[in-house]
């Protein structure tokens, strides 16, 4: 199934939608054009590889973004796009052009070169296009009893793009990236699995509504994954979603999100796989949030914007904050005996699992995605439900595969 949506539900909002995908991407296997298309026989409207084998979607990319991310460009356009980049050896002129770019977020000398200290700590540009990072200013005022401003602040939070995301990765991994990942609608991801491969168009939608409802609460949500591995690794799927409710407050903040809730999906999706996939970026990472939440002290707006934007990083897919409590709690009571998974008479100890996740810094989504890619198991449900698809065989082979990853890092200690 590729992006499909039957005639008579396309609305101007999917259409504009279509038409940016197949404008802006291009087929993950073949690098072949998106076509947008009718199919009489199905009565819908399709945006998608004509080679109906092939899933999923990469960005077509500019030189700087290939040279951002290690790819070999000729050195004259090396050069051009060099001139366009943050100067390194003179403070005063990268202030200036960040001014400049960014007018209504620069306001003063301390805040451009914060900010300007900050991307290159992250070895990110917020001048070349499209940009890696971009500046967001917040400002307080504190009152008197009378009303009078006593106390004014600005502080600037950064949002790192899919492009910075991915240029971190690129360069801070150079052995080990060997691309951007694939992405996908849900509906489509579902249709490859090899399980769902006969089943018909009704019955993979009503798969994907159940797993949009136990994600994210939001069984019309916007849904994408994010299919990609490091250098020796296995593919790792990750999930993005944009709910109705992010669309009311995108559309009240007159944020671009708003426009394109599709697209919002699917970023989010690419920034999961960066955190899941190379670990030392969600590392750096952290440790700068930790910052600017500090510097945002006084100024409410900006943490919660640090706290929406940036939570991703050090929260389990499912605990991240959308404005419902979702997922499992934070500290929730480990499973009970009663519900530890049997597999064909194979027991699998759930406890003896969740330490070796935490040993292994993987979270229930993570091991669920190893689980898919390796087994070809549905993802629906928690970790327990998709631990139960498994074969007696698989199951035996799982755990021993845990057990080698476990003795495997052991030993990286002691090297």
């Amino acid at each position: 199934m590729v992006y499909e949506v039957k005639r008579e539900d396309v609305t101007q909002e999917k259409w504009d939608e279509m038409k940016k995908v197949a404008q802006e991407n291009v087929c993950a296997i073949c690098s072949a054009e998106l076509q947008v298309h009718t199919n009489a026989e199905k009565g819908t409207i399709e945006v998608g590889c004509l080679n109906r084998e092939h899933h999923g979607y990469i960005e077509r990319t500019t030189y700087t973004q290939e040279f951002r991310r290690g790819e070999l460009v000729h050195p004259a356009i090396v050069s051009a796009i060099e001139r366009k980049m943050v100067p390194k050896d003179d403070l005063g002129r990268a202030m200036n052009l960040l001014a400049l770019r960014y007018p209504s977020a620069i306001v003063d000398p301390p805040t451009a070169a914060l900010f300007i200290l900050d991307c290159a700590r992250l070895d990110i540009d917020p001048l070349i296009s499209p940009a890696e990072a971009v500046p967001v200013p917040f400002k307080s005022k504190r009152k008197d009893e009378k009303g009078n401003v006593i106390e004014e602040k600005t502080t600037i939070t950064m949002v790192i793009t899919e492009d910075g995301w991915l240029s971190m990765a690129a360069r801070g991994c150079k052995d080990d990236w060997v691309g951007p990942p694939r992405t996908m609608r849900l509906e489509e991801y579902l249709t490859s699995l090899p399980e769902n491969r006969d089943k018909p168009r009704e019955e993979v939608l009503a798969i994907a509504r159940e797993i949009k409802e136990s994600k994210c609460k939001d069984p019309e949500a916007w849904y994408y994954v994010a299919i990609g591995k490091r250098r020796g690794g296995d593919d790792t799927v990750i999930p993005g979603y944009f709910t109705h409710k992010d669309h009311g407050k995108a559309e009240k903040g007159y944020l671009p999100a708003a426009t394109q809730p599709g697209n919002q999906a699917r970023v989010r999706a690419i920034k999961r796989w960066v955190r899941e996939v190379f670990p030392e970026c969600r590392q750096k990472m952290m440790e700068l949030t930790a910052e600017w939440y500090q510097r945002a002290e006084g100024i409410k707006a900006a943490q919660e914007y640090i706290d929406t934007e940036y939570s991703f990083i050090s929260l389990p897919e499912g605990d991240e904050k959308t404005g419902d409590q979702e997922g499992e709690k934070v500290g929730a009571r480990a499973p009970t005996q009663e519900t530890q998974p049997d597999v064909e008479g194979f027991h699998i100890d759930m406890t003896w699992l969740q330490e070796s996740q935490k040993a292994l810094k993987w979270t229930d989504d993570t091991c669920k995605t190893f689980l898919v890619s390796q087994y070809k198991v549905s993802p629906r449900g928690s970790l327990e439900e998709v631990l139960q698809r498994l074969t007696r065989e698989q199951a035996e082979e799982f755990v021993q595969e845990i057990q080698n990853k476990l003795a495997q890092k052991q030993g990286e200690l002691f090297q």
